[in-house]
């Protein structure tokens, strides 16, 4: 049971711990246009917190019944997979790839003359084809600032998710299984 626990904790440090540094080098996952930096960041801090408290609470989690604990980590990792899903689909929804040059993030909201041209054209890639990828990146910063600001910031809530979620998994895990 003592090596079970270990394994745990060790999953549980290496998600709560290195994603960010992953984030760092590879900027995996992170919208074009977002910094890295503020995602690696933020999901090492997370990472980090969900580790010092389940730590902090380590006598309160011993004391609950493993089916409660076994409970408690299924919900984490299918809130771990609904995440990262759902960031997949919103990712490859609205990061636009554009041939010889680099993707765009299309806010979820688009606004003024970038909503015109979407309906004019039917879809983020034709009006990247008819007006060009930086006279439309000129129109998304322009006219759908603050909608773009609050894409990345749902982006980066559904990505911090992803690691929070499988750290506290593996963390409550290990907490109970280690004597």
């Amino acid at each position: 049971m003592n090596n079970l626990g270990e394994i745990y904790k060790s999953a549980s440090a290496a998600f709560g711990l290195l994603p960010g540094i992953a984030i760092l080098i590879t900027n995996l996952g992170v919208p074009p246009d977002t910094s890295r930096y503020l995602f690696a960041g933020i999901v090492e801090a997370m990472g980090i917190l969900t580790l010092l408290l389940l730590w902090t609470n380590k006598a309160s989690i011993k004391k609950i019944r493993a089916t409660k604990i076994s409970k408690r980590a299924i919900i984490s990792a299918v809130l771990f997979l609904l995440c990262l899903f759902l960031y997949l689909f919103l990712y490859g929804q609205y990061v636009v790839k554009v041939p010889h040059s680099d993707p765009l993030l299309f806010p979820f909201w688009p606004q003024g003359e970038l909503y015109s041209g979407l309906i004019q054209h039917g879809s983020s890639y034709e009006l990247i084809q008819n007006w060009g990828r930086d006279d439309v990146y000129k129109v998304i910063q322009s006219s759908s600032s603050a909608s773009l600001q609050f894409t990345v910031l749902i982006l980066l809530l559904v990505y911090v998710l992803v690691f929070v979620a499988i750290t506290y998994a593996f963390g409550i895990l290990g907490i109970k299984n280690r004597s």
